[in-house]
């Protein structure tokens, strides 16, 4: 199986270093200092899979030619039409497409582009330290691969799971589950609760909880999104609140967002697909999401400080 990940950053990276480590054939498509660094010196990973430097790794700049089985697409959400554009103009013969992408919308955006596309959702956090380097701070849950509409293509089901089982080998949890939609959909109202109200106090996900007010917040946050997340056919629970307060933010209490990240290093980030899609779904469906709103206005303002 020829696999090329698109978009190696601190996530893109980390699977693809895992992969490699196992034997398969993969390919990280990356920005040039990054890729760079992993090519002259290897790419150096630490934190909880330990300290390592992984060699020998296909790192490229530009989509290399050549058939592939699966392409991996990992690039910020803000950056979908630059990466659909490069997808477009390298000619590249692939059997099937992966957004494996925090947020909602990237089905819908590339699907009316290329196909098939599938899902990953992916829950476990990485930090890009300096190019060549990340570090790999917490592990919330298998990697879950699926389709987000009903699929009748058996060949495409069987490849899925063969990525499946190659991750597993490869030391990285996976399933692949029929319902991909309500799990993204869960970690989608987990990052809208958590990562803005972590970027306007300069706090930990468990800072954010921890303090009355900002949990009040992101109660909101959440409630307003299973109004959403159930009108487009996730199937989340009332009390999914409880089950986040309890289960998922505990193992993930010191975690500094992505979203903290991606403010420093380029003054953009993913709001767009996490409060703000679900403020557009909502107007879809006529939901009032005046909480979600108002943190994606305020997201919007810091960055255009930037």
């Amino acid at each position: 199986m020829r696999i090329l990940i698109f978009g190696a950053g601190a996530v893109g990276s980390s699977i693809g270093a895992k992969l490699h480590i196992s034997g398969y054939d993969v390919n990280l498509v990356g920005r040039k200092e990054h890729i760079e660094k992993i090519k002259s010196e290897g790419l150096k990973v630490k934190g909880i899979w330990g300290e390592f430097i992984v060699k020998g790794l296909n790192a490229h700049t530009e989509i290399p030619k050549g058939k592939f089985d699966i392409v991996l697409i990992t690039v910020k959400t803000f950056s979908n039409e630059e990466a659909l554009k490069a997808i477009k103009s390298s000619g590249i013969d692939a059997n099937l497409y992966i957004s494996a992408q925090n947020g909602l919308g990237n089905y819908e955006f590339f699907s009316q582009h290329i196909k098939p596309v599938g899902n990953a959702r992916v829950i476990f956090g990485v930090v890009f330290e300096n190019p060549g380097e990340i570090k790999i701070t917490v592990w919330g849950g298998p990697i879950l691969l699926g389709f987000w509409e009903p699929i009748k293509d058996k060949s495409l089901v069987d490849l899925m799971i063969r990525l499946s089982e190659a991750l597993n080998k490869s030391g990285l949890p996976s399933e692949f589950t029929e319902d991909i939609k309500t799990p993204i959909w869960q970690k989608a109202l987990y990052n809208s609760a958590l990562n803005p109200l972590s970027v306007i106090m300069n706090a930990t996900y468990g800072q954010v909880i921890e303090n009355n007010f900002s949990r009040e917040i992101a109660r909101e946050i959440i409630q307003e999104g299973i109004s959403v997340a159930q009108r487009e056919g996730a199937k989340i629970n009332n009390d999914f609140f409880e089950y986040f307060e309890k289960k998922l933010v505990p193992p993930t209490k010191d975690h500094i967002s992505s979203m903290i990240q991606d403010i420093k290093l380029r003054g953009k980030t993913e709001i767009d697909s996490m409060c703000g899609a679900i403020v557009k779904y909502g107007q879809k469906h006529k939901i009032n999401t005046k909480v979600n709103f108002t943190l994606w206005k305020i997201i919007k303002a810091i960055e255009k400080q930037f």
